[in-house]
């Protein structure tokens, strides 16, 4: 409460991974622990800061989470979060939309001697889209590796299923026990 009330009447909130805020009901048996672990925030608290008696008009809040599973249903419901998105793995039109994205000529830059052509650039996204495994990687990851080879589109289509074997691998060898990666995701 105390950190909401030092903020300025019109902003922008981010909490970032809500789902891990420790946060239980006054009545759960996790108080005890979050007594413990020194975590002094309760549902009741933030729900309070949110919309309460204390809350303030002309604040954005976003909360993010990868688990929206994990989050109370009070915190979640119609009338406290307005709006629900879900970011999704890239498929294979988000894949083709990205390479447009970042090798479609726009009408303000110059003619340089390597420029292709929209059907050129519309045929190498759907080479490019069909190569890139479908719901495994986060738009950000398919983007990162478009722009590593922003300057060479026909590199990328031919680089792609290279790409995707070792940043599967890089994955997995992240993933370990009791890790917040899960397997298949």
């Amino acid at each position: 409460m105390k950190l909401f009330a030092e903020l300025p009447p019109r902003c922008i909130v981010l909490l970032e991974d809500i789902d891990t805020a420790g946060m239980g009901r006054r009545d759960d048996a996790d108080v005890d622990q979050e007594s413990s672990s020194g975590s002094r925030v309760t549902l009741s608290g933030l729900l309070n800061v949110l919309d309460g008696v204390s809350s303030q008009e002309g604040r954005l809040l976003i909360m993010k989470t990868n688990h929206i599973e994990h989050l109370d249903e009070a915190l979640i419901r119609p009338g406290r979060t307005d709006k629900k998105v879900h970011f999704k793995l890239a498929d294979r039109k988000m894949s083709a939309q990205l390479f447009h994205t970042v090798f479609k000529q726009m009408p303000d830059q110059k003619q340089s001697k390597k420029q292709l052509g929209d059907e050129t650039i519309e045929r190498l996204a759907v080479d490019f889209a069909s190569k890139v495994p479908d719901q495994v990687f986060s738009p950000a990851e398919v983007l990162s590796f478009l722009m590593e080879q922003k300057n060479s589109p026909f590199g990328a289509v031919a680089g792609v299923e290279t790409w995707a074997v070792k940043a599967k691998e890089a994955a997995s060898q992240l993933k370990r026990e009791g890790s917040w990666v899960q397997e298949g995701h």
